[in-house]
């Protein structure tokens, strides 16, 4: 049986206006429409590069709901968001920020659970899906783990270890916070839940999974912040648990041939904000009419 059969891919012909624009849009290029017939899709071999990329997007473009996929139906989508949905994102990434403090309560798992089925869209390279995400909700799990870690990182400091992105200066800052914004747990930052993408990464596609694994961080970020959650992305307590608490990776259950680096705290916030900052130092090289066809710098 060849693979497209499980794909289950069907146009239906009383719906299909023969627009042609599942064909524009396959990325697989398995898809043709010939002449009045409704489009089918071709054999292949398998999914991925040599075959049906699973992207769904077929489905997603027919404008009359005429095509089935693996099961899906076009009334289960989700519409497009509106236009004016574009400001509120620009609100949401000028006012996210590193969330340090807590309050000592578990997020509503309801609204967990939506976070994560909105993850499932998240970009892929090659649309591989490999990303796995392991999410900690129960803060006294959380707490659990990081004794653990937390009891690693101070053995290995007391005999002047530390991890690769650390050294005795940077150890001691982190300490000094605990006393000001960290709330005691310069690990953590008291976070009571611990979100963490991460794949296995290895052969020529390693570079990849990392960058898949980034991505899904950053979407992971702005959807808990659309909840009104704080957040907070970190990379030493990763480092923490990769290389000095083991048995810590052990109770989040990450297989240690899996790439691992960006850890993402997140909970109620304790402290509200009141309005975004004003950065302006980063630089922006853009190519534009007005500039005519000249690097302007903002």
């Amino acid at each position: 049986m060849g693979a497209e059969r499980t794909a289950r891919f069907a146009a239906d012909a009383t719906k299909c206006i023969r627009c042609g624009r599942c064909v524009a849009v396959c990325t697989g290029m398995v898809l043709e429409q010939q002449g009045d017939d409704p489009p089918r899709m071709l054999p292949f071999e398998r999914y991925g590069w040599r075959g049906c990329w699973r992207c769904e997007h077929c489905l997603a473009v027919c404008p009359t709901g005429a095509i089935t996929i693996f099961g899906k139906r076009p009334e289960g989508s989700l519409p497009p968001a509106p236009p004016e949905t574009g400001e509120y994102l620009e609100r949401l990434v000028a006012n996210r920020r590193s969330c340090r403090r807590y309050l000592d309560e578990n997020v509503d798992p309801a609204i967990v659970s939506s976070i994560l089925a909105a993850m499932q869209n998240a970009p892929a390279g090659g649309n591989s899906q490999t990303t796995e995400y392991t999410v900690v909700d129960d803060r006294d799990r959380i707490r659990a783990i990081r004794d653990v870690a937390y009891a690693a990182m101070e053995e290995a400091a007391a005999h002047g270890r530390y991890t690769s992105s650390f050294d005795d200066f940077y150890y001691a800052k982190m300490k000094q916070s605990e006393e000001t914004v960290r709330k005691g747990d310069m690990l953590f930052c008291g976070a009571p839940h611990l979100f963490v993408a991460h794949a296995k990464a290895t052969g020529r596609w390693a570079a990849d999974i990392a960058v898949n694994c980034n991505l899904a961080t950053a979407y992971f970020e702005l959807l808990a912040n659309a909840h009104g959650l704080g957040t907070v992305i970190m990379s030493y307590p990763s480092d923490v648990v990769r290389e000095l608490a083991p048995e810590a990776r052990e109770m989040l259950g990450i297989p240690a041939d899996h790439y691992m680096k960006l850890l993402v705290g997140f909970g109620y916030p304790e402290v509200p904000y009141a309005r975004g900052v004003q950065k302006d130092r980063r630089k922006v090289h853009r190519w534009s009419e007005q500039a005519k066809g000249q690097l302007s710098l903002l």
